[in-house]
């Protein structure tokens, strides 16, 4: 059955988040559904545009309950573990990678990740050597391959790095490689990550049968939004995997405060122009803001790269 506006509103109930999503009138609403369900598949470009809709959603959903996101879906936690990539690149002189580790823990940041792949992989080695000597055992370290290796190179590499006690290697195979990392996590003591270049819950659902992955990695906005992300959290502690999403981390930090088992959120500053408020980071974790919703608001900045507005309906 359809539910109807009430005698305020334009359109549907925005509360009903999943319901409207579900709903053929979306169809009409932003002309994607159908594309997203049958001619284009459902993920993709479609699935992105219509996760922009369910974020939005869900934030105001929590705002009119007066809730921080998190609080709405029941957190298990007010501060989640962070660790910082873009001080690691591949490009980064070493000098400069010890430098911008030492910089980040200075912040409050709590784990860094490096990137490795390099054509010369003895250059990987000694990079991650003069990282984990420099921060120490304790720290943790991660590496992100960025599906750099074929399988024969990511046996070898993982075998290499297992001295390090790394939290995880990240995207060492193609990203679609669900057989391979299977094999790969099965054989190393590293936990394997990957997920965050998937488009949909059901590509993480193929991961994640087939014993792929020790750490899930997903991308709300690019799986379809939170109320997909939902439906992969539960797969993914059903299956008793670590939690650490890809990026977003204005969206993520919520939805990693809400998931049952310890997970990590990843630090970028990249987007922070686009916001007025900023992430509290301290003590190696990232704070859910008490504010209502996602608790940002559009900055100025972001609000003067408005390229068209249009409103639709009638107001009463």
């Amino acid at each position: 059955s359809h539910r109807g506006p009430g005698p305020d509103q334009l359109g549907p109930e925005p509360a009903d988040v999943a319901g409207v999503l579900a709903d053929q009138r979306w169809r009409d609403l932003l002309g994607v559904r159908e594309l997203a369900g049958a001619s284009v598949g459902r993920s993709g470009l479609a699935t992105q545009a219509i996760a922009a809709f369910d974020v939005a959603l869900w934030d105001l959903k929590a705002k009119r309950a007066g809730l921080p996101l998190a609080k709405l879906l029941g957190a298990h936690r007010d501060s989640v573990r962070c660790y910082n990539t873009s001080g690691g690149f591949l490009h980064t002189p070493r000098e400069q990678l010890l430098d911008n580790a030492t910089a980040s823990l200075a912040s409050g940041i709590g784990g860094i990740k490096i990137k490795v792949g390099h054509p010369d992989r003895k250059e990987d080695l000694a990079r991650l050597t003069a990282v984990r000597e420099h921060l120490g055992d304790d720290v943790p370290l991660m590496v992100d391959a960025n599906q750099q290796w074929d399988r024969a190179t990511a046996q070898r590499m993982g075998r290499a790095f297992e001295d390090f006690g790394l939290v995880w290697i990240e995207e060492p195979l193609d990203a679609y490689d669900a057989t391979g990392h299977a094999a790969l996590a099965a054989s190393l003591d590293t936990p394997v990550a990957t997920g965050e270049m998937l488009a949909s819950v059901a590509e993480h659902w193929e991961l994640i049968r087939a014993g792929a992955a020790d750490v899930i990695q997903p991308d709300a906005p690019r799986i379809g939004g939170i109320t997909q992300f939902l439906k992969l959290a539960a797969l993914a502690e059903h299956h008793h995997l670590q939690l650490a999403p890809h990026f977003a981390m204005e969206i993520h930090l919520h939805l990693a405060a809400a998931y049952p088992h310890e997970p990590w959120v990843e630090h970028f500053d990249w987007l922070e122009p686009l916001f007025n408020e900023r992430l509290e980071i301290s003590g190696g974790r990232m704070h859910v803001p008490s504010r209502p919703g996602l608790g940002i608001t559009l900055s100025d900045q972001a609000r003067a790269w408005t390229q068209e507005e249009y409103e639709t309906g009638s107001r009463p």
